[in-house]
C-alpha cells in the first residue's frame, strides 16, 4: 500500500499502526484494545465501519462534518513539484534536508532519519533505496549514508 508515518502522541494512550492479513492498514488503540481508523488502498474505515468520505461519517458524532469546512485541503496547498539535485553524501556521512517539502530518491546504502526528541536519536523513516515525501524543518530530517563508498541521492523539492 505505501509508507504510513505517525507522528505524534495522545497522553495516556499508546497506539500501534501494522497490516492486516488482508492487507489493510490499521490503526490500533492498544490502550483500549479498539481499531479507530482502517485503510484499504481506497478507502479510510472510522471505528463504526462508515467510509470517511460518505454522507454518514460526516454527521456521526453530533451531525458536525470529521473534517472542518476551513481544513487544509490539497489543492489549497498550491505546490509543484521543481527540479531535482543531487547529494553526494561520503560513507557514514549525513546530509541535513533544508527546510521545506521534498521528494527524496535514496541512493542504495542511504536511508531517511528523523530526529525523535523524546527518544534523543534519529529513527529510520524510509529505508535505503527507497522514496518518499519529506517534510523539514531544516534541522530534523537527514540523508544517512551507511555504505563503505560515498554515493548520490536526489531531492526534488516542492515550490
Amino acid at each position: 500500500m505505501g509508507r504510513i508515518i505517525w507522528i505524534g502522541e495522545v497522553s495516556g494512550k499508546r497506539y500501534e499502526i501494522y497490516e492486516s492479513a488482508s492487507g489493510e492498514i490499521r490503526i490500533r488503540n492498544v490502550t483500549d484494545g479498539t481499531n479507530p481508523i482502517t485503510a484499504t488502498s481506497t478507502t479510510i474505515i472510522d471505528g463504526s465501519g462508515v467510509a470517511l468520505n460518505a454522507h454518514a461519517a460526516r454527521h456521526a458524532s453530533g451531525g458536525a462534518d470529521p473534517i472542518g469546512s476551513d481544513a487544509l485541503r490539497i489543492a489549497q496547498i498550491g505546490l509543484v513539484l521543481g527540479s531535482g539535485s543531487s547529494v553526494n553524501i561520503p560513507a557514514g556521512g549525513t546530509y541535513t534536508i533544508p527546510k521545506g517539502i521534498h521528494y527524496v530518491f535514496l541512493g542504495a546504502n542511504t536511508r531517511l532519519e528523523l530526529y525523535d526528541d523524546v527518544a534523543a536519536s534519529w529513527k529510520t523513516a524510509i529505508a535505503a533505496g527507497g522514496n518518499g515525501i519529506v517534510i523539514s524543518d531544516g534541522s530534523n530530517a537527514r540523508l544517512y549514508n551507511a555504505g563503505t563508498a560515498a554515493e548520490s541521492s536526489n531531492i526534488r523539492s516542492f515550490q
